[in-house]
């Protein structure tokens, strides 16, 4: 059986139980199907959601939301990945701040609540 705070858990974790990996984990990776062109991961927004480290390929779409290198980290190849993550593992306030600012911007601008309000606005204005 798999016990808090152990890593070789050999289950998928439970949906109340992300948030707090994505929010421990020092780094979180996100890689994208390269089928998907377009669009923001829900993956992306669940691990700023809950005030995790992003490092994820390339999407065009977080740059009309977010700041690379400010709310979030991207890599551009395989290389780039690896370097990245030995530069944020070494660097724990520059990863710790990272991931503040894009949990900061995640709860401030893409909440359940705003998104409705918006959508709301929208279709009865």
């Amino acid at each position: 059986p798999c016990s808090a705070g152990k890593a070789s858990c050999h289950r998928t974790p439970s949906a109340k139980e992300l948030p707090l990996i994505f929010h421990n984990s020092k780094i979180n990776l996100n890689i994208t199907l390269r089928s998907i062109k377009s669009g923001i991961p829900l993956r992306c927004m669940d691990i700023m959601g809950a005030g995790g480290f992003l490092l994820t390929n390339f999407q065009a779409d977080l740059l009309d939301y977010f700041i690379p290198d400010e709310d979030f980290v991207y890599y551009e190849d395989e290389s780039d990945m690896i370097k990245k993550v030995d530069y944020y593992l070494e660097h724990d306030e520059k990863r710790r701040q990272i991931a503040e600012n894009g949990h900061r911007k995640a709860a401030e601008n893409h909440s359940y609540e705003k998104c409705l309000t918006d959508i709301f606005s929208v279709v009865f204005n």
